[in-house]
C-alpha cells in the first residue's frame, strides 16, 4: 500500500478536479511530501509516472498534476483519478508557471517535482526524507536525485544501479537539482520559481538561491534515484528555442563563471562527502 491518499482542491484561476472526499469537509491529514508533476499531451508517460509513483513511494503524500491544456485524453483520464489533485490550465503556460502552481498549493512537509517523462526508483523518496531529516543536514536545504543524464558534461558524481548510472549534476561548479526535495517552509521563503524562465532554468535557479542566497548546501542523496527518458517529442522540440533562451537568462542573472573558469568541484564535492561520512 501507498502512501497517498485522496486529495483535495482549492479555489484558483485554475479549474481543479476535486474528489468527493472534499464535499464531506472531512478533515485532512498533513502530509509529508509533495510530489509536483506538470503535463502536456504525454498521456501514457504520465500514466507510468503516476502508476511509479504510487508502487514505489510508501510515504504519506499528496500528488499534484498540472495539466497544460492536453487534448490527447489526458484529462479524461485524469477525471478517473480520484487520489490526485489536479490543477487544469485553460492554457498552456509553460513548465516553470505550472510547477509554481504545484509548489503554492503544496500542503507537505517537503515538496518533490518531478517531470512526466520521469519516476523515481522504489525507495528513493523516503532515502530523501532519511538524509535531509539526519541532525547533522542542518546546513542543507535541499536534496538533488540522481537520475539518467545521457551525458558526461556537468557531471558531479555517478553512480550506479541494476546495470543503469545515475548522474548528479553542476551549474559552473555549483550543485543543482534537476530533480529536487526541498523543505516547503524553504522553497516559500526563496518565491518558488523565477517565472523569468519559461520552460528551463529553474531547477538550477533553485539550487542556485538555496546556496548563494540562503547559504545552504544542495546535496545529492546516492540511494535517491529517477529514472528520466528525456523524451524528445515534438512538444519538446517546440519547447527548445525558448530553451535556450532561458539558459541565457540563468547566466546573465547568477554572473556565472565561464566554462572551465573554475576549479573543478568534483574532488571537492566526494572530499565533502568523505569528511561526513556520507560516501
Amino acid at each position: 500500500m501507498n502512501g497517498f491518499s485522496r486529495s483535495a482542491g482549492h479555489e484558483s484561476a485554475d479549474r481543479r478536479l476535486v474528489s468527493p472526499i472534499d464535499e464531506t469537509n472531512a478533515p485532512r491529514a498533513e502530509p509529508i511530501v509533495s510530489i509536483v508533476v506538470p503535463t502536456c499531451n504525454r498521456l501514457h508517460r504520465l500514466q507510468r509516472c503516476i502508476d511509479k509513483i504510487r508502487q514505489n513511494v510508501s510515504t504519506p503524500g499528496e500528488i499534484i498534476v498540472i495539466d497544460g491544456a492536453s487534448t490527447d485524453g489526458t484529462r479524461a483520464w485524469l477525471e478517473t483519478q480520484p487520489d490526485l489533485h489536479v490543477i487544469l490550465e485553460s492554457r498552456r503556460e509553460g513548465a516553470v508557471r505550472a510547477f509554481n502552481k504545484g509548489f503554492r498549493t503544496a500542503r507537505g512537509r517537503y515538496v518533490f517535482w518531478l517531470n512526466d517523462d520521469a519516476f523515481p526508483l522504489h525507495g528513493s523518496v523516503e532515502a530523501a526524507i532519511t538524509m535531509i531529516e539526519k541532525p547533522d543536514m542542518a546546513d542543507v536545504g535541499m536534496i538533488a536525485f540522481y537520475h539518467n543524464w545521457h551525458s558526461d558534461r556537468n557531471v558531479l558524481d555517478r553512480v550506479e544501479h541494476d546495470g543503469e548510472s545515475y548522474e548528479l549534476c553542476h551549474v559552473r561548479g555549483y550543485p543543482y537539482a534537476n530533480f529536487g526535495l526541498i523543505r516547503r517552509s524553504l522553497l516559500e521563503k526563496i518565491g518558488f520559481a523565477d517565472q523569468r524562465y519559461h520552460f528551463f532554468g529553474f531547477d538550477p535557479d533553485l539550487s542556485l538561491k538555496v546556496q548563494l542566497d540562503e547559504g545552504l548546501r544542495v546535496i545529492g542523496c546516492r540511494r535517491a534515484l529517477v529514472h528520466h527518458d528525456e523524451f524528445l517529442d515534438d512538444r519538446k522540440r517546440g519547447d527548445l528555442p525558448a530553451g535556450r533562451h532561458d539558459n541565457d537568462k540563468l547566466f546573465a542573472k547568477w554572473n556565472l563563471p565561464p566554462r572551465n573558469g573554475y576549479p573543478d568541484p568534483v574532488p571537492i564535492y566526494r572530499r565533502m562527502l568523505v569528511e561526513r561520512g556520507w560516501l
